[in-house]
């Protein structure tokens, strides 16, 4: 007997954790290629595309539309403000920077639900209370991790390099998209991701900002989905659970090489 290898119990123990961990997956991929889904786990005696293209059409569609405006927009303006706050932070020796910092780290603990009806009243009084205002308000919410982040990836671009292209006659413009943006991708690539899936999955803002149904995005139509005129249409509403989770695990996909090296907190390899 092999007394390297796993024991019995211990197989027994990860095939029943891969069984729980599945069936909620095989629920849903069964319950959506199924046009007579009833909700049950079960073989689908007939298989089709029917329910996903309903949950791509129509109302659902539009909302899917709306979900990828808020998420990209909030992601690219996220970086765009934050990139412009963290590099002065990691280059200048700016009085009070350590309490700044310090309050970045207590503001990020703050719930969003806490600070949601000051944000309503402002937005409401600037004429913000729709999509534009949802990018904003979730932009401001995420500008402490965004710039905490970014900070430590600009601290590990070597300031030697900066002066060497300064002294080369390089403009500051120059010195931060040439030499310090593309060495610090990999953190910049976590802060659109995270912020990218944060706005994705963000239910109360867009419910309570955008106020009209047509500026809804998917996250509130899943909710809605869950019982429209007191019935559930579960071949519908897997459907849509699997779209609306398509484009987080898309984009991780697309950003995996840098975001390797950004979540293991590496900057710049010296």
């Amino acid at each position: 007997m092999d007394s390297t290898g796993p024991s019995r119990t211990t197989s027994i123990a990860l095939a029943f954790m891969a069984v729980i961990w599945i069936s909620p997956f095989s629920w849903l991929i069964l319950n959506a290629f199924n046009p007579l889904s009833t909700g049950q786990l079960e073989i689908p005696r007939a298989v089709g595309l029917d329910n996903f293209a309903l949950a791509v059409s129509g109302n659902a569609g539009r909302q899917f539309i709306n979900s990828m405006l808020i998420a990209a927009g909030t992601a690219t303006l996220s970086v765009i403000v934050g990139i412009s706050a963290a590099y002065p932070l990691s280059r200048l020796r700016i009085p009070g920077r350590n309490a700044f910092l310090w309050t970045l780290v207590l503001l990020r603990m703050l719930p969003s639900a806490g600070v949601l009806v000051p944000l309503y009243f402002a937005a409401q009084r600037s004429g913000l209370l729709n999509q534009l205002g949802v990018i904003i308000a979730l932009t401001v919410l995420n500008l402490p991790f965004t710039l905490l982040l970014l900070k430590n990836f600009f601290d590990t671009v070597p300031i030697e390099l900066e002066e060497a292209a300064y002294v080369e006659g390089a403009s500051l413009f120059q010195i931060v998209t040439k030499i310090v943006l593309p060495m610090s991708r990999a953190g910049i690539a976590v802060v659109w991701f995270y912020s990218f899936t944060g706005a994705w999955n963000e239910f109360l803002l867009p419910l309570i900002f955008a106020r009209v149904q047509d500026a809804f995005p998917m996250s509130v139509g899943l909710y809605a989905a869950f019982g429209q005129q007191g019935a559930i249409n579960y071949g519908f509403l897997t459907a849509f659970s699997i779209i609306y989770a398509a484009p987080a695990v898309g984009v991780y996909f697309l950003l995996r090489r840098n975001m390797n090296t950004g979540f293991a907190g590496v900057g710049v390899k010296g």
